[in-house]
């Protein structure tokens, strides 16, 4: 692993980088994003739900899924894939790198 941030890549501000099985909400890009520490690999994702607009943060993060608190909805944390209806789009996924415990994060393509 590199010590330089990928190109266009952004450091984000948070207060701390979830512990193992945790996650956390921040704004970047304009939009609210939820990271979470799975399996020691940190996945960020939108953290809007694509069925209700709910926040995902506020949900059940079980391995690499994360459940909508509304509908339950879950959504793969690597793919962004909606893997229950009522929710059918997919999520946004922000590739991570961490370099000296600072969180950088790419702009996806669009998906």
């Amino acid at each position: 692993m590199s010590d330089n941030p990928p190109p266009e890549s952004f450091k984000v501000a948070i207060e701390h980088i979830p512990k193992e099985g945790r996650m956390t909400r921040f704004d970047a890009f304009g939009e609210r994003i939820l990271l979470a520490n799975v399996d020691g690999i940190l996945r960020a994702v939108s953290d809007t739900c694509t069925h209700e607009d709910a926040s995902l943060s506020n949900g059940a993060l079980k391995a690499d899924t994360v459940a909508c608190p509304l509908h339950g909805s879950r959504f793969c944390l690597r793919t962004g894939l909606a893997l229950d209806e009522p929710a059918e789009l997919p999520l946004k996924v922000y590739p991570v790198q961490v370099i000296n415990d600072e969180v950088y994060l790419r702009v996806p393509e669009t998906q």
